[in-house]
């Protein structure tokens, strides 16, 4: 499902002006349309985020520039984890053992 920029601004009680800023700031990225700027469900959260940031814990932009990177990058490794764990669960249980017995910490 999408939403529209008029639908976000009324849902989230945004003015226009901010989301087109959040938009350059590229903190967020509507897919642009024939009918204009559509939002999916990832663009609706990050918009959630980014306003409870601004308004309830009042980041500055400068600082949700890096709050946002760091988060990314968050989301980047557990993607990246998820599909390391899902490889090696189809990996035979001797392989696997070998693994499970590499990253136990020394001393473990």
């Amino acid at each position: 499902m999408t939403t529209t920029v008029e639908q976000i601004t009324r849902v989230y009680r945004i003015e226009r002006v901010e989301l087109e800023s959040w938009i350059a700031h590229r903190w967020i990225r509507p897919a642009e349309t024939a009918q204009g700027l559509v939002f999916d469900e990832v663009d609706e959260a990050r918009i959630a985020l980014i306003h409870e940031l601004r308004e309830d814990l009042k980041v500055d932009d400068e600082a949700l520039d890096l709050v946002l990177s760091l988060l990314d990058q968050l989301y980047a490794t557990r993607r990246v984890l998820r599909t390391l764990t899902q490889a090696v669960s189809g990996l035979p249980e001797p392989v696997r053992a070998q693994i499970r017995d590499r990253l136990r910490p020394e001393g473990g």
